[in-house]
């Protein structure tokens, strides 16, 4: 099983799970974990309890958040486990938190004194809705130092791959102008390219926060590790896998 770590979080269990490892077969090889998928239930689990394994934490400890795109943030609760939201701040010790990505931006979070852990489910709905701020909001409301958080920002659509429209770049300078460094025009294709990751990462910037992390790995042109959803659409394919990424409480 593979998968990729942060060195901002090398003191945590922590991993942005690729597609490898798994026992799912067809468009969802191989470690498929998105129960909104077509694949057969039974192998979604044992590719959670895969990673529980790879871990090392009980599967029944795993909270994952069930998302629907939106800028929600909740505090994990050990008693109800399915959390309609895109980004989970847990404080109880042992419990693992995890969301869901196939060319979205996921990120894991932590405190260097341990008190939270964290994710968030950054698409272009969430960020342009802004659950980023609303998860430092949250962050905000516990009293923490912000010198003392850290954000690693895993694997996602790249900015050479991530094309839109014309009215999505404008709709989008429109509510930020900051913004508007994200979008590239390629004079040859002509095509218009959004840095997705990059955004976020000024934003939490912008914010005070300066122990940030941020993957170079692009989802739609590594299909030998990554689950892609864009690719999946280009290609005609009938459905996707999605990647799990975790972060554990210790």
């Amino acid at each position: 099983m593979y998968f990729i770590k942060s060195k901002i979080l090398n003191k945590f269990k922590h991993g942005f799970f690729t597609k490898l490892g798994g026992v799912s077969k067809g468009v969802y090889n191989s470690l498929n974990c998105g129960l909104s998928s077509a694949d057969k239930k039974e192998n979604i689990l044992l590719n959670r309890r895969l990673i529980a394994d790879a871990l090392n934490f009980k599967i029944e400890n795993l909270i994952v958040a069930n998302q629907y795109h939106s800028s929600k943030i909740l505090f994990t609760d050990t008693k109800t486990k399915d959390l309609k939201c895109d980004g989970l701040i847990n404080f109880s010790s042992k419990i693992a938190i995890g969301i869901l990505t196939a060319d979205c931006c996921p990120i894991l979070v932590a405190d260097k004194n341990n008190t939270i852990t964290g994710c968030i489910h950054v698409g272009w709905k969430g960020l342009y809705n802004q659950i980023i701020e609303n998860f430092i909001r949250k962050i905000e409301s516990l009293n923490l130092n912000s010198a003392d958080i850290l954000f690693a920002i895993g694997p996602s659509i790249g900015k050479n791959s991530y094309q839109v429209s014309e009215i999505f770049r404008e709709n989008f300078i429109k509510k930020e102008k900051i913004s508007i460094n994200f979008f590239r025009y390629d004079k040859i294709s002509r095509n218009l390219y959004f840095d997705i990751k990059g955004l976020i990462y000024r934003k939490l910037k912008i914010c005070g926060f300066k122990n940030i992390s941020c993957s170079r790995k692009d989802t739609y042109t590594s299909q030998n590790m990554f689950f892609s959803y864009r690719y999946s659409c280009h290609n005609n394919k009938k459905d996707y896998g999605r990647m799990l990424s975790v972060i554990v409480k210790t």
